[in-house]
């Protein structure tokens, strides 16, 4: 028998939450993130919104489509949610919409599933093979990233949404800030906790899991019986994985490290918004016309990259 909750003491504890020092059951990890979620959907949901929900069929996107789910059922707001999957063409993603259809299916969500080649003409298996061939710039996660947002942006427009909401966790969030620490690019994290430009063309994002550790929604996830992929794209390589091993061997001897490290950073960065975005203007790519802060956005920079490694 397992040992009991360290907070309710009524039933089995399910898992060790190290930065809190207790084990807690099934019921006490479902309050304590749903305590974290809905304030973020209560603040970012409104009567008449068209919530896109990006869904790549693994656990965090599939988590936050359920509580988007459970949020329209409860909190008696009348908005609309669509679940988006954008098909990079690799294996891996053929498993995981699978998955996707199986949870859009269970909870009778509408579902768009858009291959990224029928937008950019590229698939990142054929992107793998040319930076396998040609002079590597960067690495294929970069080209992925890029890609994968813009077509979201795109498709969730189409679909007429309000609001892209997407499965970042705070590991994700964690990563990313530090990601952009690294790099010096203080102007992307200012635009992780700033509101979106007002445009018709830029659907602003929400991270209703942007609080909840990876392993927290692993857990709820498969306690749930979400349909779901759990393992992660072979393919990820790049700064991201040395960013992740540093931040889990921090965490690992200094439990709590990452949700202190967010808040500290959030704090920081919300007090500098202004003077990080005062330069900040949103133009539209001369090229494609799509929302950037340059002449040409990074998706038509990749594609030439691109176009200039295939073999005449």
């Amino acid at each position: 028998m397992r040992r009991p909750c360290d907070r309710c003491g009524e039933r089995e504890a399910v898992v060790r939450i190290e930065s809190l020092g207790e084990s807690i059951c099934d019921k006490c990890l479902s309050t304590r993130i749903w305590r974290r979620v809905k304030p973020v959907l209560d603040r970012e949901i409104q009567d008449g919104d068209v919530i896109a929900s990006a869904l790549s069929g693994g656990k965090d996107s599939s988590l936050t489509l359920y509580y988007l789910w459970r949020y329209k059922k409860e909190s008696g707001k009348d908005f609309e949610i669509i679940a988006i999957t954008i098909d990079e063409g690799t294996c891996y993603r053929a498993e995981s919409i699978s998955k996707a259809k199986e949870l859009t299916s269970r909870l009778g969500v509408k579902h768009k599933i858009v291959k990224m080649s029928d937008i950019f003409a590229f698939s990142i298996p054929q992107v793998q093979v040319l930076l396998s061939k040609g002079r590597k710039k960067r690495d294929l996660c970069t080209y992925c990233g890029v890609f994968r947002r813009q077509a979201l942006n795109i498709v969730a427009r189409e679909e007429g949404a309000t609001k892209v909401a997407t499965g970042h966790n705070l590991d994700d969030m964690v990563q990313t800030l530090f990601m952009n620490l690294i790099r010096g690019d203080m102007s992307a994290m200012a635009r992780l906790f700033s509101k979106s430009p007002s445009t018709r063309k830029l659907i602003p994002r929400i991270r209703p899991l942007a609080r909840v550790s990876e392993k927290e929604t692993t857990v709820q996830a498969l306690l749930l019986e979400i349909p779901a992929h759990f393992g992660k794209c072979p393919l990820v390589s790049g700064m991201r994985v040395r960013v992740r091993k540093l931040l889990d061997d921090f965490e690992q001897k200094n439990p709590g490290f990452k949700e202190r490290a967010f808040k500290s950073i959030e704090k920081l960065v919300k007090q500098a918004i202004p003077e990080l975005t005062y330069h900040f203007e949103l133009k539209y790519c001369k090229q494609c016309g799509e929302p950037t802060t340059q002449e040409l956005c990074k998706v038509c920079q990749f594609k030439q990259e691109l176009e200039a490694m295939i073999p005449s």
